[in-house]
């Protein structure tokens, strides 16, 4: 039997439809039993300009592009090790960018409260 390695796990969850994301995001986060619910914790230090940038920012065009390329290769079971590796690099990336921009944009959220 074969084992899949992290990134495979989660280019494979990353395939998965958003309700059936959302639920194994609920399972992952159990605890005991219980529903564990994550803060999300303010951004300090910036100003509203700087959050604002924050909050609209987007991945880099060239690596949008890159990203779209290796998922559809993804979808039509192309990728050797090299290019998945790549496709974890950029999919870790772009979660990266989306917790700033909620944390910005939550930020943002407090200050107008």
């Amino acid at each position: 039997m074969v084992t899949p390695d992290f990134q495979q796990i989660l280019i494979a969850a990353r395939q998965l439809p958003k309700s059936a994301q959302a639920k194994l995001v609920s399972a992952l986060l159990q605890e005991n039993g219980s529903a564990h619910t994550p803060t999300l914790e303010p951004l300090t230090g910036l100003s509203e300009a700087e959050l604002q940038a924050l909050a609209t920012s987007v991945l880099a065009p060239v690596h949008a592009k890159r990203l779209t390329q290796l998922l559809r290769l993804n979808r039509e079971k192309k990728l050797t090790r090299a290019l998945q590796a790549e496709l974890g690099t950029l999919l870790e990336e772009s979660d990266r960018l989306a917790l700033v921009k909620a944390k910005a944009t939550y930020t943002l959220s407090l200050l107008k409260a």
